[in-house]
Order: C-alpha cells, then sequence, then structure tokens
C-alpha cells in the first residue's frame, strides 16, 4: 500500500504564515529601499550646495574677487530654479526694480573694528530674499547667513559648516515648502555681513521688507553639520519662543530625530539677534561632530558630516506641520 502523506491544517498555516512573511519582507525592503533613495537625494542636494558654496570658486565668499557676491548670485539663480519669487529689493530709479536687483537687498558696510578688517568700509553687499505665498499672510520665516571670512593672503577660508550648510538647509526647506503650500508664507532670508558682526541681518531689521508682526516665528541656522550629539536652541527660554520649542521637544521626544535639545536664553552671536526684538526668532546649531573646523581653512566640504542631516530636517518638517 502506498502511503500518501496528506498535509494537515498546521502545514496549511504555516505555509501561509511562510508566505505572508516573504510578502511583508519584500515590502519592507521596497520600502526601506525608496528611503533610502530619497535620503540619499535629499541629503545630496545639501551636500551640493555646500560642496558648491564652499568651493575655491567662491574665494571663501568674502570681499576678495567679490567672492559674496558670486555666492548672492548662485543662490538667486537656485531660487529662481526652486520656483521661489523674490521679495521686492532695492528700487532702481523710476523704474522699479530691475531683474539684476530681483531677491537682493543691498547694503554697505560701515567702519569694522575687526583685526584684520574683515571688509572695508562702503563696501557694498546683499541679502537674499525670497518667499513662498501661502494661504496668509502670516508669516514662518527662515534664514541663515550665506557669506564667511574670505581669504587671508593666498589661504581661503572655505566655510563649509559656517555657513555654506546652513544656507544649504534654508534652500531644503524652500524646496520642501513648494512642493506642499500650506497656510503660511514661508520667508527665505540669506544675509551677508554676519562675520563683520551681523550687518546684513541687522540692516534688514532696520529696512525690512516684511511686516515684522505678521512673522509667526523665524528660524535662524547657522553650523548645521555634525551634529552627533544634538541640537541648541537659542532664545530658547522667551515668553515668545518657549511655547515653539516645548513643541520642539516633545517631536523630538516621540521620534528621536536628535540625541537631545539643549536650550539658551538669547545671545547676540547669530543674525536672529536684531530680529529678534520685532518677532519670536530662534538660532538652531548642531552640537558635536564631524565637521571640517570653525573659522579655519580647515572648515571644507569633505569634513562635513551630514549623517544626521535628514533626520534634523525631518524634524523640522515635522515642526512646520504641527504649527
Amino acid at each position: 500500500m502506498q502511503i500518501i502523506d496528506h498535509p494537515t491544517d498546521s502545514h496549511n498555516n504555516m505555509a501561509c504564515i511562510t508566505k505572508l512573511l516573504l510578502v511583508i519582507g519584500i515590502i519592507l525592503n521596497f520600502q526601506f529601499s525608496i528611503f533610502n533613495s530619497a535620503t540619499a537625494q535629499d541629503s545630496s542636494y545639501a551636500r551640493r550646495i555646500i560642496r558648491d558654496l564652499s568651493s575655491p570658486e567662491m574665494y571663501g565668499r568674502g570681499m576678495q574677487h567679490r567672492g559674496d557676491s558670486i555666492a548672492a548670485e548662485y543662490l538667486r539663480q537656485e531660487l529662481r530654479a526652486l520656483g521661489v519669487k523674490p521679495l521686492p529689493g532695492v528700487s532702481v530709479g523710476a523704474r522699479g526694480i530691475g531683474a539684476k536687483d530681483e531677491f537682493f537687498q543691498y547694503f554697505r558696510f560701515p567702519n569694522t573694528t575687526s583685526r584684520p578688517p574683515i571688509v572695508k568700509a562702503g563696501y557694498r553687499s546683499q541679502n537674499v530674499c525670497g518667499y513662498i505665498p501661502g494661504e496668509t499672510d502670516s508669516m514662518i520665516v527662515f534664514t541663515a547667513h550665506y557669506e564667511h571670512l574670505g581669504m587671508h593672503g593666498d589661504t581661503i577660508f572655505f566655510g563649509a559648516h559656517d555657513n555654506a550648510s546652513g544656507t544649504a538647509a534654508v534652500l531644503d526647506l524652500a524646496r520642501m515648502c513648494n512642493q506642499q503650500r500650506g497656510r503660511y508664507t514661508y520667508v527665505f532670508l540669506f544675509f551677508g555681513g554676519e562675520e563683520s558682526g551681523l550687518i546684513g541681518s541687522g540692516y534688514f531689521a532696520d529696512m525690512p521688507l516684511i511686516k515684522m508682526n505678521k512673522v509667526k516665528l523665524l528660524v535662524n541656522i547657522d553650523l548645521f553639520c555634525g551634529g552627533d550629539e544634538g541640537l541648541m536652541v537659542v532664545n530658547a527660554n522667551a515668553k515668545e519662543t518657549k511655547p515653539y520649542v516645548d513643541l520642539l521637544e516633545q517631536l523630538n521626544e516621540q521620534r528621536h530625530y536628535a540625541a537631545k535639545i539643549g536650550r539658551r536664553d538669547n545671545a547676540r552671536n547669530s543674525d536672529h539677534y536684531y530680529l529678534s526684538q520685532d518677532c519670536p526668532a530662534i538660532f538652531i546649531y548642531t552640537l558635536g561632530g564631524p565637521y571640517g573646523g570653525y573659522h579655519s581653512p580647515t572648515d571644507t566640504c569633505d569634513g562635513c558630516g551630514l549623517g544626521n542631516y535628514m533626520n534634523f530636517m525631518t524634524l523640522l518638517k515635522s515642526f512646520l506641520e504641527h504649527l
């Protein structure tokens, strides 16, 4: 007699479970590959911006060879490519603003007390200013300083971490905000003259191109590479800003995007400072490396660690969605 081993119910169940696990594994692998692809794509955008802005062709984004103006033109072209609209800049005679002045707010440097002087008195530079209209005229403002120390003799101070990285993050936020417009109008300000004493942001505070009383929150990003030890928020404890930082901490506790979020009182250490007198404003920077250096010729793109970059950007995206 031939004995036929008929499969039992347990065999059938086991086979179904095996197939189900196989399907789930394929789906998870597919989703993981998509996530990795998107992450690589997004972080590579920031890497490209950092590499371009800290390249020798930018001359350290200072006054030598008008490196700051070369960088400003680069930012203008990038904003145009992203579909960001220009804030009005400097009036050009009776004809208004010409194409060569779109996105630019010009200012001149006063006498500087730095030794050696980073820039000569009377030198003309510019802030680069754009916006994405929202459903209301209530604004979220993102800022970063794009200029750096320039050159001392033949030595270039490339300024990748300080602050090509923050500039890249603000451009990336512009790209993200333009993909899904929302309730708020988003404003993007790139300041010159920060290294000489917050000259560009101080000028904007005196001659604002927006209604400051319409600003719900201003977020300044300066020093955004590395971040193995988390993020620091400056002006985190003021009555106007504490609820926002509380929200940022709550979101981080849920998903652990950053190792920690530290808090500091307000300080005159970046471009948020003068603007914080007229609107709620915070300054975010990373804690810990890796990055190439600070105010050093070693601050190059190759030294910039972006291993935490996408986590931080995801945290900021979630933060915007909860405002």
